[in-house]
C-alpha cells in the first residue's frame, strides 16, 4: 500500500457538498415532514422559550418539560434563526432541508478528515467511504423522521478528529497543541447538543477509545492519558447546561421509560446481519411511515448492497497494510458487541442485559445509538480496501498546462482502462464497488428519505382555532379529541399535536404515552371511555369539569383509519350529553369564514364544545376533608362513579378504609403505543401479560389489582385475540375467560393473522382424571380439531353452537377410582389439548366443559376476583368499560349487609336478564341480603352497583368546593411560583386541590408553613390545610430555579469554552498533520495480537454464545496450524477471502428471508454463525504478524 496522498483541498469538496445538498432537497420538495419535533418548524422561538421552564401548566395535565432544553443548541437555535425570516421569503421547509444539508455535509467532511489524518486510503477511496458514511443506513433510516438521532453520528468524526491528529503522533508536539486538540474536540461535543443525552455520549465513544488505546499502546502514553483526563473535563464543562436539567428530570419525572419502547423491542433486530450492515434502528422495522428506512430493512437489493459495503469494510480492517489496523478493528468490535450482545436467542447475556436496560440502565436501552462506533472503523476499512483501485480522477498533477508528460500519460492510461474494463480486473472491481455504493445509498437518490404525511403548512383552521382558544379558554383546559397515538391528519402527519406550538392555554390529549404520572393517564382513559359511548352521558359534563376540562376540541380532519376514537361516536356523545354545547367551528376553507362563528358550512374541520359554558375549571378549590369519600380503585373508575352518582364529587383513592370498592385496577397487558384496543382481558396472577415492557400496565400506587382467580384446572391457549398486540387491537371479550363463563354467546378466538391453523387450547386438571368427558362447543365458523389426552388422540368436527362430547381415555392399569391409575401424574400427563387441524376460515370456541368419570364438574374456573380491600365497604361498583362480553366478578363481603341493585341498563328503564348474583337473577332496585364471604356477580351491563342501605354518596353541591380567592399566576415568567391566592381560616381540616398532575416538585405553603401534599381524584395535586390556618397561599416549584440556573450558567460556561476553543484553534493552528504520523506507533506486537485475539473470541461468545465460541476456537486453531505451514501472509489472504465469502453468504441468507417475512432470517442461527465466522476470521487475520519489508514499518 503506497503512502496516502495529500489532504483533499476544501475547494475540491464543494461539488460533493452540492451533491449531498441536492439529495436533501429532492426529498419531498416544498413540503414539511414530521422530523423530530413539530415545534421546530411551527414555532421554534416559542419552543425554546418554554424549554427554559422546568414545569409547564400548558402541556397536558401539567408536566415537566421532557428534554426540551436539549433543543436549545444547536438544532433549536438553527431553526429559530431562520424563523426570523418572513415565510414568503424563506418557508419552513427550506430550513428543514438546510438542516439536513448541514448534517450530511458535516458527516461527509468529518469522516473524510479523519481518514486523511489516519493515513488511510487514497483521495478517491476516502471520498467514496465518506459518502458511504454520510449516507449509511444509520443516517438514512433516521434523517427524515428524527434527524436529532442522525446528528450525533455526523458529529462523531469531528469529536475524534483533533484528538487523533495529536494523540498518535510519535514526536513531541508540545502541551499547547495537545490542549488545542482537547479544546476543539470539546467544541465538537458542545455542537452535538443534547436532544438525546445518550446519543451525545455515544458520539464520544470513538474518541474515548482512541485515547484509551493510545494510552495503552501509543508512542507517548503519558500524553494520551493527560489528554484523556483533560478531554473528560472539557466534555463535562460543555455539558453542564444539559446535565443539570437532565439529573433534575430524573428526580422529578414520572417513570415514563417504563411505558415506552422496551429493551425487548430495541434489541430485537440487533442480530449480526442487521448490525453489521447498519440497520440498527428498530423503528423502521415497525413503522411504515419511514419509507426509506423500511426499504432498507425489507428490500433484498438494499440488504445485499449494504451487506456488501460492510463486507468491504471488514476486509479492509482485516488487511495487514491498514494503518493502526488493530485499534480500528477493536473499535469496531466494541461497537458491534455493545449493540449485538443482548439479542435473543443468540446472546448468553441477553436476558440479564435486557433486565438492566429495562431497570437501572433504562436510559441506555436504545443501543442503536452506538452505531457510529462500528460504522466509523468499517468505513475506514472501505477506504483502505478500495485505495488501490483505479478511480476516475485519482491521477493528480499540476493544473492544466503544468501537468507533466507522466501525469498526462497516466490519465490517458486510466481512461483507457475504464473504456476497456474487460481487460482490467481492477476496473471491474471498481465498477462493482460503485454499483454496491449506489445500491446502498438508493433511498437517498430515489427520494425516499422523507416520511409519509408531508404537508405544505399547518392549515389556517388550526391557527384560527388556537387564536379562539387563547382568547376564550384561559381558565380551563381544552381536551383534543378524538384520541390518537400521534397526530395523523388528512392534510399531513405532524406526530406532535398541531395545536401544541400555537396555543398558550392549557390543553390535553390522550396520545401514545403522555408524560404524566401513570394514574393521570388512567384517569384520562376513563374520560375517553365515556366519550366513546356514542350516546348521551348524563354525568359527562361533571366528569370533564372535575378533570379541569372546560372545552373539547373535536378535530374532524384526522386521517381515516388513524387508530383513534370513532368520530361518529364522539360527536354523538357530545351532542346528547347535557351541559355541553357547540361554541365554535372552523372549516377547511377557514380563511373566508368568520372566526368563531357557528356555521353549517361544510366541511367543518375543527369544532369546539364548551363544558358548562367553559367555566373556570383550573382554579384551586377547597373542600372539608371529612366530606371527601374514599374509593378503592384506579383513577379510570372515577368516570364510572360519576355516572353512578350522577355527579362528580371530589374523591380520594384509598384501599384500606374505602367506603366504595371497585374492580379496578385490573391486571392486564397493555400495548402502550395504542390508545384504543390497547389492553388485554383480565389476567390471572401467573399469566403472561404478552408485553415486552417491564411494567405490564400503568400502575396505581397503593391499590391492589383485580386478578382472575383460577381453580379446578389451568387453562392455556396458544394465543388470544385478547392479546395486547393483536392485529387491529386487543379484543378482551375473546379472551380464554370466555371459554368458561357459562355464556354460549361469547367465545375465545386466537390472535388475528394466525389463520387458526394449529392454534390450541390446553386444559391441565389440578388432579389426574381417570376417564371422564370433555364437551366442546365451536363458535363462528366450522373447524376440525384434534383432542390429545393421556397419550391418545381423536379428531372431531365442530359446528358453531353445537356441543360435541367425547370420552377421555382411562389410565392404563386403573382400578376405576379417580385416583386409581398407575401412570405418571404430572402436568404433561394430565394435559388435554384441543388443536385446530383444519380451520380454513378461522378457529373459535364458545365453551368447554370437563367432567370426571364420577360426573363431577371439573371445568376450569376463571373469575376475576376483587381484592378484599376495605372492612368499611358499603358499596361495590363493577364495570366493563373495556368490553368483556360478559362481566363476572367475585367479591368479598366482610359482614352481613343488605344491598340495592343498580346498573346502567336500569337508567334506561330496562332490566338486564343476564345479571345474576350467586347464580340468582337480579332486577333493578332489588334488595339483596349478603352474608359474609365470597360472592359472584355476572352481567352484560356496562356497570352494576350494589349499594348498602347506610351508604350516602356525597354530591358536589354538598361538598361545596370553595375557590381559592384571588389565585393568579405571577406576572414574571422567570419566577418559580406557579400561582398565589388567599385562604381564609376554617373550623375543620380541608383539602385544597387543583386538576393538575401530582409532582413532588410542587410545594404549597400558607404564611410560610409548608402543607402536607395529598393526591385527589386519583392523580390531582392537593394539600391538607389544617383547621384554623389562613393567609397567603403560594404554590411554588423551587427546583425550577436550579433547573434554570443550570441551563443559564452552564450555557455561559459552554459559551466561554467555545470562545476559548476558537481562539486557541486559530492562534495555535499548524500545518496539516503528516498522514503517516498517526500510524507510526509500534506497540508490543505480541500484546497487540493477543488483545485482538481475545477481543475476537470474546465478541464471538457475546453475540453467539457457546456456538460462537466454538466457531472462534475452530477458526483460531485451524488458522494457527495453517500459518505455521504456509506462512502468515498466505493465511491472511485466505482468511480475508473467507471473510468475504461468509459475508456474501450472510447477505444472501438475510435477503432471501427479509423482514417482515414469517421466516425472517435475522432470528436464525445459521445467519448468526455465518457472520460470527466472518468476524472471527477478520480478527484472526489481525493476529498474524506482518511480513517485514526493507524500509517498511509495521503499523498496529
Amino acid at each position: 500500500m503506497p503512502a496516502a496522498d495529500q489532504r483533499t483541498p476544501t475547494r475540491a469538496l464543494v461539488g460533493w457538498w452540492a451533491f449531498l445538498c441536492l439529495l436533501a432537497f429532492i426529498q419531498a420538495p416544498g413540503r414539511i415532514v414530521a422530523d423530530t419535533k413539530h415545534d421546530l418548524t411551527a414555532n421554534p422561538g416559542g419552543f425554546l422559550e418554554r424549554s427554559l421552564s422546568m414545569w409547564s401548566e400548558v402541556m397536558p395535565l401539567g408536566q415537566l418539560q421532557n428534554q426540551a432544553y436539549g433543543y436549545l443548541f444547536p438544532q433549536g437555535a438553527f431553526f429559530a434563526l431562520f424563523d426570523l425570516l418572513p415565510d414568503a421569503v424563506w418557508p419552513d421547509w427550506l430550513t428543514q432541508r438546510l438542516w439536513w444539508c448541514l448534517l450530511l455535509c458535516l458527516a461527509f467532511t468529518g469522516f473524510l478528515r479523519v481518514a486523511e489524518v489516519a493515513g488511510i486510503g487514497s483521495r478517491s477511496s476516502r471520498i467514496l467511504a465518506a459518502l458511504l458514511y454520510a449516507l449509511s443506513p444509520r443516517i438514512l433510516t433516521t434523517l427524515g423522521a428524527i434527524s436529532s438521532e442522525a446528528w450525533p453520528v455526523a458529529l462523531a468524526p469531528w469529536i475524534l478528529l483533533p484528538l487523533l491528529a495529536v494523540a498518535r503522533r510519535p514526536e513531541a508536539v508540545g502541551w499547547k497543541f495537545a490542549a488545542r486538540a482537547v479544546l476543539l474536540s470539546g467544541l465538537a461535543v458542545l455542537c452535538t447538543g443534547a436532544v438525546n443525552a445518550v446519543g451525545t455520549a455515544a458520539a464520544c465513544v470513538p474518541a474515548a477509545l482512541v485515547l484509551v488505546f493510545t494510552g495503552f499502546s501509543g508512542p507517548r502514553r503519558k500524553r494520551a492519558w493527560a489528554m484523556f483526563a483533560g478531554w473528560l473535563a472539557a466534555c463535562a464543562a460543555v455539558s453542564i447546561w444539559w446535565i443539570v436539567p437532565l439529573l433534575m428530570l430524573g428526580s422529578y419525572s414520572p417513570p415514563f421509560t417504563d411505558y415506552i419502547e422496551s429493551s425487548g423491542v430495541t434489541t430485537r433486530w440487533l442480530n449480526l446481519g442487521e448490525t453489521l450492515r447498519g440497520a440498527t434502528s428498530w423503528a423502521p422495522f415497525v413503522s411504515l411511515e419511514r419509507v426509506g428506512g423500511n426499504a432498507i430493512v425489507s428490500e433484498p437489493i438494499l440488504i445485499l448492497a449494504t451487506m456488501a459495503v460492510a463486507a468491504i469494510g471488514l476486509i479492509g480492517l482485516a488487511m495487514g497494510s491498514m494503518p493502526w489496523r488493530r485499534a480500528w478493528l477493536l473499535m469496531a468490535l466494541v461497537g458491534l458487541a455493545s449493540m449485538a450482545a443482548w439479542t435473543d436467542p443468540f446472546a448468553p447475556l441477553g436476558e440479564w442485559g435486557r433486565s438492566l436496560l429495562d431497570g437501572p440502565l433504562a436510559a441506555l436501552r436504545n443501543l442503536h445509538k452506538m452505531d457510529a462506533t462500528l460504522r466509523l472503523p468499517l468505513m475506514l476499512g472501505v477506504a483502505h480496501a478500495t485505495a488501490l483501485l483505479p478511480w476516475p480522477g485519482s491521477i493528480r498533477g499540476g493544473d492544466g498546462a503544468d501537468d507533466t508528460d507522466d501525469t498526462k500519460n497516466a490519465r490517458k492510461e486510466l481512461l483507457d482502462k475504464w473504456l476497456h474494463p474487460e481487460k482490467h480486473r481492477s476496473v471491474v472491481a471498481a465498477m462493482l464497488v460503485l454499483v454496491v455504493a449506489a445500491g446502498a445509498t438508493a433511498p437517498a437518490w430515489s427520494a425516499r428519505l422523507a416520511p409519509t404525511g408531508a404537508y405544505d403548512r399547518v392549515p389556517s383552521h388550526w391557527v384560527e382555532a388556537a387564536e379562539w382558544l387563547d382568547d376564550n379558554a384561559g381558565g380551563a383546559r381544552t381536551l383534543i379529541a378524538p384520541a390518537m397515538p400521534f397526530a395523523d391528519m388528512d392534510w399531513g402527519f405532524t406526530r406532535d399535536e398541531p395545536l401544541q406550538p400555537l396555543v398558550d392555554v392549557p390543553w390535553v390529549v390522550r396520545d401514545a404515552v403522555p408524560l404524566v404520572p401513570p394514574e393521570a393517564i388512567r384517569g384520562l382513559d376513563g374520560v375517553q371511555d365515556q366519550l366513546d359511548r356514542g350516546e348521551g352521558v348524563e354525568s359527562l359534563a361533571a366528569t370533564l369539569r372535575n378533570q379541569g376540562i372546560g372545552y373539547v376540541l373535536v378535530r374532524s380532519d384526522v386521517r381515516p383509519f388513524n387508530r383513534g376514537t370513532s368520530l361518529r361516536d364522539l360527536r354523538a356523545t357530545l351532542e346528547a350529553s347535557p351541559g355541553i354545547e357547540r361554541v365554535a367551528e372552523f372549516t377547511h376553507g377557514g380563511d373566508d369564514a368568520p372566526k368563531g362563528a357557528v356555521s353549517g358550512t361544510p366541511p367543518v374541520a375543527v369544532t369546539i364544545w364548551a363544558v358548562d359554558g367553559g367555566a373556570d375549571a383550573l382554579a384551586p378549590r377547597m373542600v372539608e376533608t371529612s366530606s371527601v369519600p374514599l374509593v378503592s380503585g384506579g383513577p379510570e373508575v372515577l368516570a364510572r362513579l360519576d355516572e353512578i352518582d350522577r355527579d362528580a364529587p371530589v374523591r380520594m383513592l384509598h384501599g384500606e378504609s374505602a367506603g366504595t370498592v371497585t374492580d379496578t385496577p385490573t391486571r392486564r397487558g397493555r400495548n402502550y403505543g395504542e390508545v384504543r384496543g390497547a389492553v388485554s382481558g383480565i389476567l390471572d396472577a401467573d399469566e403472561d401479560p404478552g408485553v415486552t415492557n417491564a411494567v405490564a400496565d400503568y400502575p396505581v400506587s397503593g391499590i391492589a389489582e383485580t386478578q382472575t382467580g383460577t381453580g379446578r384446572a389451568t387453562l392455556k391457549a396458544s394465543s388470544s385475540a385478547s392479546d395486547p398486540y393483536n392485529a387491529g387491537g386487543a379484543r378482551p371479550e375473546h379472551s380464554i375467560n370466555a371459554l368458561v363463563d357459562g355464556d354460549p354467546t361469547t367465545w375465545w378466538e386466537p390472535r388475528a393473522g394466525t389463520g387458526g391453523q394449529a392454534e390450541w387450547i390446553e386444559i391441565v386438571p389440578d388432579e389426574r382424571l381417570d376417564g371422564g368427558r370433555l364437551t366442546i362447543t365451536g363458535a363462528v365458523v366450522p373447524a376440525q380439531v384434534q383432542i390429545r389426552a393421556g397419550g391418545a388422540s381423536t379428531s372431531k368436527a365442530l359446528t358453531p353452537g353445537e356441543p360435541v362430547t367425547m370420552p377421555l381415555p382411562r389410565v392404563a392399569g386403573s382400578s376405576g377410582a379417580s385416583d386409581g391409575g398407575t401412570g405418571p401424574d404430572d402436568e404433561k400427563s394430565r394435559a388435554i389439548r384441543i388443536i385446530a387441524t383444519s380451520a380454513p376460515a378461522g378457529f373459535a370456541l364458545s365453551e368447554i366443559k370437563l367432567e370426571s368419570s364420577a360426573g363431577e364438574d371439573v371445568t376450569p374456573v376463571r373469575v376475576p376476583v376483587v381484592p378484599d380491600a376495605s372492612p368499611l365497604v358499603q358499596r361495590w361498583a363493577f364495570g366493563q368499560e373495556i368490553d368483556e362480553g360478559r362481566m363476572r366478578r367475585a367479591f368479598t363481603v366482610p359482614e352481613p349487609t343488605t344491598v340495592t341493585v343498580d346498573a346502567d341498563t336500569c337508567r334506561t328503564g330496562l332490566d338486564d336478564p343476564w345479571t345474576e348474583l350467586d347464580d340468582e337473577p337480579l332486577a333493578c332496585g332489588d334488595s339483596v341480603d349478603l352474608e359474609p364471604g365470597l360472592h359472584e356477580i355476572s352481567s352484560r351491563a356496562r356497570w352494576v352497583s350494589l349499594t348498602g342501605a347506610d351508604f350516602i354518596a356525597p354530591t358536589r353541591e354538598q361538598q361545596a368546593p370553595e375557590v381559592v380567592a384571588d389565585f393568579a399566576a405571577p406576572a414574571s415568567g422567570a419566577s418559580t411560583e406557579i400561582g398565589s391566592g388567599t385562604v381564609a381560616a376554617a373550623d375543620a381540616d380541608r383539602v385544597i386541590y387543583r386538576p393538575v398532575s401530582v409532582n413532588p416538585g410542587q410545594v404549597a405553603t400558607i404564611d410560610g408553613h409548608e402543607l402536607e401534599p395529598v393526591t385527589v381524584n386519583g392523580w390531582q395535586q392537593g394539600w391538607v390545610v389544617p383547621a384554623g390556618v389562613a393567609g397567603t397561599f403560594p404554590i411554588d416549584f423551587p427546583a425550577a430555579a436550579t433547573w434554570r440556573t443550570g441551563i443559564v450558567a452552564g450555557g455561559g460556561v459552554a459559551a466561554l469554552f467555545a470562545l476559548l476553543a476558537v481562539a486557541v484553534g486559530w492562534a495555535w493552528r499548524r500545518p496539516p498533520t503528516d498522514a503517516t504520523g498517526p500510524g507510526a506507533a509500534q506497540p508490543a506486537p505480541d500484546l497487540a495480537r493477543a488483545t485482538t485475539a481475545v477481543a475476537g473470541f470474546a465478541v464471538a461468545w457475546l453475540v453467539a454464545g457457546l456456538p460462537g465460541a466454538a466457531v472462534a476456537a475452530v477458526v483460531t486453531m485451524a488458522g494457527v496450524n495453517l500459518a505455521r505451514r504456509f506462512g502468515a501472509e498466505t493465511v491472511r489472504r485466505q482468511a480475508i477471502a473467507a471473510t468475504a465469502i461468509l459475508m456474501g453468504i450472510g447477505g444472501i441468507i438475510l435477503a432471501r428471508d427479509a423482514w417482515p417475512g414469517s421466516a425472517y432470517a435475522g432470528f436464525s442461527w445459521p445467519l448468526q454463525l455465518v457472520l460470527t465466522g466472518a468476524l472471527v476470521l477478520a480478527s484472526f487475520a489481525q493476529t498474524l504478524p506482518n511480513q517485514r519489508r526493507a524500509g517498511s514499518s509495521t503499523t498496529a
